[in-house]
């Protein structure tokens, strides 16, 4: 009876359902339905994070089509965090090559269909400090290519799909004020992923992934964050599991995916500036890149990208925000992204 109410919800959740409008370069208009619940776990008086489960899904006009879930669950005092997602995708992708430099002249297009899941289990090891291991799954069933494309024509492992199933160790840790939209604090986190039949895999590699924000309070209306993210990668990797720059989280202004390769660095930063209640602007650059051992990270590839953004908060009880972000990059095309919540 004590372990039933220390896993109980502390106070009744707060649910959010949404219509889904948004749009990004990859995905072009996309329209769905989606619901946010957030709650705490346990004793309402004990301090304990706030979770976060969402569903969804959308229909794009590239004739593309999601369903999915996401969670981040922390028990009473935050002993335990859940986090993850799953999903089915019907998606069109496009692809230029491996490597920094590629050419749009050699984009193509193709599709795939793929589950999806994502899993995180995490242990409180002393405050702040998190202790697990994260699985990856995707099965990747590639329905068309161009025909005498690079797809096509090149030696490109994966170029017919295939499973991925990655486990292994993972580090947190957490000061941030919030987990969910912060003022303050540090999030580091880093990972390593073994990739191999014994867990169902049909590729064998491995992966490094690591990530650090620090957020700092300017004012009370006013924040700056900053991001640093790589992943590395050995072994035999198809090139649908190849880190990539780009989208609506790493490296706004460039295309996601038209860069990719077995390494990734970069640095990205943003000013936040609440306004109004409910409305607030942003700044935001980054640089980073795509490299390989044989390729090794050189400065005058780096890319480069800049942009503002505005902010409406959708609810008055919840900090779910709408976001309009105005990316570019030098000699790329300007790009338009409208969808939820922070890039980091």
């Amino acid at each position: 009876m004590v372990s039933a109410q220390r896993d109980s919800v502390a106070v009744k959740p707060v649910i959010s359902v949404l219509p889904l409008v948004y749009y990004t370069p990859e995905t072009s208009w996309s329209f769905g339905a989606g619901a946010v619940g957030n709650f705490k776990m346990g004793n309402p008086l004990a301090e304990t994070y706030e979770s976060q489960v969402a569903v969804g899904g959308a229909y794009t006009l590239l004739n593309q089509f999601l369903v999915y879930g996401s969670w981040r669950i922390f028990t009473e005092e935050n002993k335990q965090l859940f986090a993850g997602e799953i999903g089915w995708y019907r998606y069109v992708y496009f692809f230029y090559g491996i490597g920094p430099n590629v050419q749009e002249s050699d984009r193509e297009q193709f599709d795939a269909t793929f589950p999806r899941l994502r899993f995180d289990y995490l242990r409180k090891l002393s405050s702040n400090l998190y202790l697990g291991f994260r699985y990856h799954f995707d099965d990747f069933d590639i329905t068309s290519i161009e025909e005498n494309g690079i797809l096509d024509n090149q030696n490109i492992r994966g170029n017919e799909g295939g499973r991925l199933s990655g486990l292994g160790p993972m580090i947190y840790y957490d000061s941030r004020d919030s987990q969910l939209y912060p003022t303050k604090g540090i999030f580091a986190e880093a990972s390593f992923q073994t990739y191999n039949k014994s867990i169902g895999s049909e590729f064998q590699f491995s992966r490094w992934q690591v990530d650090f924000r620090s957020v700092h309070s300017i004012s009370p209306k006013s924040v700056f964050v900053w991001n640093a993210y790589g992943e590395f990668l050995s072994g035999q990797p198809p090139f649908f599991g190849l880190p990539l720059v780009g989208g609506n989280r790493l490296l706004r202004g460039l295309f996601e995916g038209k860069f990719r390769d077995e390494q990734l660095t970069l640095l990205q930063a943003e000013y936040r500036w609440k306004f109004l209640p409910r409305w607030g602007a942003v700044a935001f650059t980054g640089v980073g890149n795509v490299f390989t051992k044989e390729n090794p990270f050189q400065i005058n590839q780096s890319k480069f990208t800049y942009g503002v953004g505005g902010r409406f908060q959708l609810s008055k009880k919840e900090k779910l925000n709408l976001r309009l972000d105005i990316a570019r990059s030098p000699y790329e095309d300007l790009r338009i992204y409208l969808t939820f919540g922070e890039a980091f």
